[in-house]
Parts: structure tokens; C-alpha cells; sequence
């Protein structure tokens, strides 16, 4: 199941399962180039019980790069803190002493920056980062709960 979460600084998809991202299908859907095959090893080889997710910041390509990767950067930071928070380490797998989460929050997650994280503080972008995290462990909680197998009762 697809989740999408918005704020003024950036839109969040979220897919349980994973996609191949758009760099690697790039270099996948030439198949004459060199680094094909190490690219094809990589994706065959990743483990698929743990988050995949990224920045993009496509949104802002009129700005300069040092603008965009300054706000990347501070969105990257911003959802790692987030998953923190939420009890899990970047990878989506629970943080070691915390027991709020069983599972992996696995799948594919992509972030995509919006023109007004430019001009917001770090802690408008945190607090942004913060609800749309704990709105997605919602989600999938909600949905693990839905697709657990009934355990009929004995009578």
C-alpha cells in the first residue's frame, strides 16, 4: 500500500514494497554501459528487510547546487533524527534498548524538497520530519495489524 504525506518543505512516498531507485534503473536500462553489472549486483543483493529511502531535490534545480544539496542535506537530517524518534535507525530496523517497535519498517521511501525548505529553520523542517514519520509507523502498524492472520479461537 502507497502512503503519501505532505508539508510546506517536502512530499513523502512511501511504498511497503521496494523500487528500484531512478539512478540505478538508469544505468539497468542501458545495457550496453559498464556499469551495468555491478549496478544489476547491487540491486540483487540488498537486503529487502530494511528501509530504502532517499532525497530528492529535483524541485529546486533553478537554484544552484550548493543550495540544493545544503537543503538535502538538512531534510536528510531531519528524517534520520525523525526515524530516531520513532525508535528506528536509518535503515528502518528498531534501535537496540527500545521496545516501541517488533518489525522492521521496511520498503521504499522517497522525500522529495519543495521550494520553501529554502527559507524555513531547521526546526520547522525537524517538526515537518517528525509528523510525517510518525505518520507513516502508523500507517504500517495499521496495516500489519490488518494483514496479521486471524488465529481462530478453539470452542
Amino acid at each position: 500500500m502507497k502512503f503519501v504525506g505532505t508539508t510546506s518543505s517536502f512530499i513523502v512516498r512511501y511504498w511497503a514494497k521496494h523500487i528500484t531507485p531512478p539512478i540505478a534503473a538508469r544505468y539497468i536500462g542501458t545495457p550496453l554501459h559498464p556499469i551495468r553489472p555491478k549496478i544489476l549486483h547491487m540491486c540483487a543483493h540488498r537486503s529487502k528487510d530494511l528501509l530504502w529511502w532517499r532525497v530528492s531535490v529535483s524541485q529546486l534545480n533553478g537554484n544552484k547546487r550548493v543550495i540544493r544539496s545544503w537543503c538535502a542535506r538538512r531534510v536528510r537530517i531531519a528524517f534520520e533524527g525523525a526515524l530516531r524518534q520513532q525508535g528506528l535507525d536509518t535503515d528502518g530496523r528498531p534501535l537496540p534498548g527500545t521496545s516501541s517497535r517488533k518489525n522492521n519498517l521496511a520498503g521504499s521511501m522517497e522525500v522529495y524538497v519543495q521550494s520553501p525548505c529554502m527559507t524555513q529553520s531547521f526546526e520547522e523542517i525537524q517538526k515537518g520530519a517528525n509528523q510525517l514519520i510518525s505518520e507513516l509507523v502508523a500507517h504500517e502498524s495499521a496495516q500489519e495489524e490488518v494483514e496479521a492472520p486471524k488465529i481462530p479461537s478453539k470452542r
